[in-house]
């Protein structure tokens, strides 16, 4: 508990061009690791709050403000996800804090509907761009499906894995969800987790001189990146909301925590 209430005091570390989700496939798969055969479960089974953001029907789910045809409403992940993120919650119920996991396993399809509408934010948001620019610009956002082939680790997008995870936390009580500064699926300079980080740097590490928003959403970016750390996940350095266990991106990503490049993920598609 100690070290969870220290969190929202310790900077995440800001890392130069880090990984796009365009530069993970080469790391090696391990599909004889015994975690390769973990089965998906349901978040709810671990008593973790979620709900599938691609699979809402209120229009809230902004920025598609549509129900994805194939989402399931459930969250589902790797069992060892599971397990881990149940402990996280026991840790931050300490501070009247919850997780709120809003995606795990994609399948395929919602994949490719996700990469759809970025490469279309790309044409709309870009002045002029070529194909190349459209792909670079999608693919800090999302993983490119465009090739999948369920015998080639080149290919796999890490959500479908079953490794990956979005989420974010709410008060425990009144179930309000936390201040982030950015919403979920913002193709935008703010959803990077450092974005705040780099925004102290820029007044002298004063946070005075921040405004109280973005002191708030400083701190719980905070927060939530170093619960996941503590418990061997790593972040995806474009999307605060974004982590990694056992994935290629994980393994992509472990040697900016300083703890080295493991020998291989473990994770492949997850069988349905």
């Amino acid at each position: 508990m100690l070290e969870y209430s220290t969190f929202r005091e310790r900077p995440i570390p800001v890392t130069t061009n880090p990984p796009t989700a365009l530069d993970y496939r080469e790391f090696p798969v391990d599909q004889s690791d015994p975690r390769a055969q973990e089965p998906l479960v349901d978040l709810a089974e671990y008593e973790i709050p979620s709900f599938n953001f691609y699979a809402r029907r209120d229009s809230l789910n902004t920025p598609y403000r549509r129900c994805f045809a194939t989402s399931d409403p459930k969250v589902r992940v790797r069992k060892s996800l599971a397990e881990r993120l149940a402990d996280i919650n026991e840790e931050l119920a300490n501070l009247g804090i919850e997780i709120y996991a809003l995606n795990g396993f994609r399948p395929l399809s919602v994949q490719q509907e996700l990469w759809d509408f970025f490469v279309a934010r790309a044409r709309r948001s870009l002045k002029a761009p070529t194909d190349e620019e459209c792909i670079a610009f999608a693919g800090r956002y999302c993983s490119d499906p465009r090739s999948f082939d369920p015998d080639d680790a080149r290919t796999w997008p890490t959500h479908i894995t079953g490794g990956a995870i979005d989420l974010t936390l709410r008060n425990k009580d009144t179930k309000e969800h936390l201040f982030f500064g950015g919403i979920f699926d913002d193709p935008s300079d703010i959803t990077h987790t450092t974005y705040f980080e780099e925004a102290l740097c820029s007044v002298n590490g004063n946070p005075e001189q921040l405004s109280l928003s973005d002191q708030e959403a400083l701190q719980n970016r905070r927060l939530l990146y170093w619960a996941m750390r503590s418990a061997g996940f790593t972040n995806y350095a474009y999307e605060w909301w974004h982590f990694d266990l056992g994935t290629q991106l994980w393994a992509a990503n472990r040697s900016l925590t300083g703890a080295g490049e493991p020998e291989h993920a473990w994770y492949g598609p997850a069988s349905t």
